[in-house]
């Protein structure tokens, strides 16, 4: 079979288009950090002690190994009663990870999981915490797709806020139990800065009391077009409208600042009909 493990690049560079290919598979940022926490998995039944050289150590984080602030997410392992959870985590990442890559594009979800591992790394070593596995970026994720999507089903019908208040709340009523404060001020901080991250890169549009930082570089709005006066048409109305190619240009360059914003999925039945219905009749008229 020619070309099966074939590496190569997208011939383009869209919103939603991977970094690259290996043969069949699109690496997303999504896929090539779940890649990378299963291979920890592998590295630390072979060798622990260089597993170990990418987990967040407060100390060996002051004494100036400040990689391990981005790297302690991807380092994941099977010890003691919490494997099967570690392994559940890494496939949660996956799943709402590529949703939420799905809304802001490969670039902006990348920058998004370095500003949360690098706010709360930095946290967590001022509250001299060890961190490694990806769960907690995972629950932030999932607390994102719910904000986004917060009526959406899962199991038996269970609305994703409902599910999201239940999961989360046992997450912290565990660190509380635990008396692990400082994980539970962690925790929070991962959670917010995802929260913070996906709003200013275009979604969760409902939470306008959420400060929207300019993080990234969205579609530029198209300039305004100048009339060099008014348009004075003679004669009896037509029965039917009529759409000139700048009205339609108009009307699909406002419908795609939208996609820029909150992706196609935010886009209504009447939108999309009129993307597609302008996108016809410009190319009738260009033909």
């Amino acid at each position: 079979m020619p070309g099966r493990y074939r590496f190569s690049f997208p011939a383009r560079r869209g919103h939603s288009d991977p970094w690259f290919r290996v043969g069949t598979i699109d690496v997303t940022t999504t896929v090539l950090v779940t890649a990378l926490c299963v291979i920890s998995i592998f590295v630390w039944a072979i060798d622990s002690a260089l597993w170990a050289h990418t987990a967040l150590l407060p100390s060996e984080v002051r004494s100036g190994q400040l990689w391990r602030l981005l790297t302690w997410p991807i380092t994941n392992n099977l010890a003691g009663n919490n494997a099967i959870w570690n392994v559940i985590s890494i496939a949660l990442f996956w799943y709402f990870g590529k949703q939420v890559e799905n809304q802001i594009g490969r670039a902006k979800f990348a920058w998004m999981l370095v500003l949360i591992a690098v706010i709360a790394g930095v946290v967590a070593s001022g509250l001299d915490v060890n961190l490694f596995s990806i769960r907690s970026i995972e629950v932030a994720l999932f607390v994102v797709f719910v904000a986004q999507n917060p009526r959406a089903p899962f199991f038996f019908g269970i609305p994703a806020w409902a599910l999201a208040a239940v999961l989360v709340g046992i997450e912290f009523l565990q660190y509380f139990a635990d008396r692990a404060y400082e994980l539970i001020i962690v925790l929070l901080v991962t959670i917010g800065t995802a929260v913070w991250s996906a709003r200013s890169f275009g979604m969760l549009p409902d939470l306008h009391w959420l400060p929207q930082l300019k993080l990234g570089g969205g579609r530029k709005k198209p300039a305004k077009r100048k009339h060099s006066g008014p348009v004075v048409v003679e004669g009896r109305w037509p029965t039917t409208p009529t759409y000139t190619p700048m009205q339609d240009q108009a009307a699909v360059d406002r419908i795609l600042d939208k996609i820029a914003s909150v992706g196609m999925d935010g886009l209504t039945a009447d939108e999309k009909k009129q993307l597609n219905d302008a996108s016809k009749r410009l190319r009738k008229k260009g033909d």
